[in-house]
C-alpha cells in the first residue's frame, strides 16, 4: 500500500510538471509568433531609424542621409554565403558627422579594396536604404574566437574592440546589418536567425504528462 502510494504521488508530481512545462512552450509559441510576425511586418513597412526611440532586436529600419560611410573597412572571418567561405564587411557609420555605429554589408568573397569603394558608393547613391537593428555590446559566445586587434583579424562585431581599434567612443547601443538589394545581393534576412519548434516541445510535453497519467492507471490497476 506504502509502495503504492508513493508511485502515485510520483507520476501526480510528473504529470503536473510536465503539463505545466508544455502550457509553458505554448506561451513561448504565441510568443514567437507575434515576434516573427513584428519582424515581416517591419521588413515590408520600415520606419526611418530615430535615436531617440528604442527598438527590439532584429527590427528592420531605414537610415537617412544623416548616417554616412568611413571608408575604413573590417572583415569578419570564416563566413560563408551558399557554402563559399569569405567575410563580413563591416564599415562605421557616422550620424550628423559624429561616429555613431557601424553596419555589417553582408557577404564578400574577399577583401577588394575596389569592391568596398564600390558598396559605399551604390548605399550612398540610394534613398534611405534599409537595414536591422542588432544590440551593440561586447558579449561574444564562448566558442567565438577573440578579435585579434594588432593583427586586424576579427571575429565578432564587439562594441569594445572597435571602439579601441578605430580609437572612436561609438556612441549608438545599437548596429546595423544591411537588408536592401540595391546596395548588395548578399544579405541575410534577419528571421533566419529565429526558429520556432515550441509547438514541438508543448507537444512532447503534454504527451509526457499524459503518459505519466496512463502509466499510473496501469500501476494502480496492478495492484488492485
Amino acid at each position: 500500500m506504502k509502495n503504492r502510494s508513493s508511485l502515485t504521488f510520483v507520476f501526480i508530481g510528473i504529470s503536473i510538471l510536465t503539463f505545466i512545462l508544455g502550457s509553458w512552450q505554448l506561451y513561448r509559441l504565441n510568443w514567437k509568433n507575434d515576434l516573427m510576425d513584428n519582424i515581416r511586418n517591419s521588413i515590408l513597412n520600415p520606419t526611418l531609424f530615430s535615436d531617440d526611440l528604442n527598438y527590439n532586436n532584429l527590427v528592420s529600419v531605414k537610415l537617412d542621409d544623416n548616417y554616412t560611410i568611413l571608408n575604413k573597412p573590417v572583415y569578419l572571418e570564416s563566413k560563408t554565403f551558399k557554402g563559399k567561405p569569405g567575410y563580413h564587411l563591416i564599415l562605421p557609420v557616422k550620424y550628423k558627422n559624429s561616429i555613431y555605429s557601424v553596419i555589417n554589408f553582408g557577404w564578400f568573397l574577399d577583401k577588394d579594396v575596389d569592391q568596398v569603394q564600390n558598396i559605399i558608393q551604390r548605399y550612398q547613391s540610394i534613398d534611405n536604404p534599409k537595414v536591422y537593428i542588432r544590440d551593440f555590446n561586447s558579449d561574444k559566445s564562448f566558442f567565438t574566437p577573440k578579435n585579434d586587434l594588432s593583427n586586424n583579424i576579427w571575429y565578432s562585431v564587439n562594441k569594445t574592440d572597435f571602439s579601441q581599434f578605430y580609437q572612436y567612443a561609438f556612441l549608438s547601443k545599437y548596429y546595423f546589418v544591411l537588408l536592401d538589394d540595391r546596395v548588395s545581393k548578399y544579405t541575410f534576412n534577419p528571421l533566419v536567425f529565429l526558429r520556432n519548434n515550441h509547438l514541438n516541445y508543448s507537444i512532447t510535453w503534454f504527451f509526457l504528462s499524459l503518459s505519466s497519467i496512463v502509466m499510473l492507471l496501469i500501476i494502480r490497476r496492478k495492484y488492485e
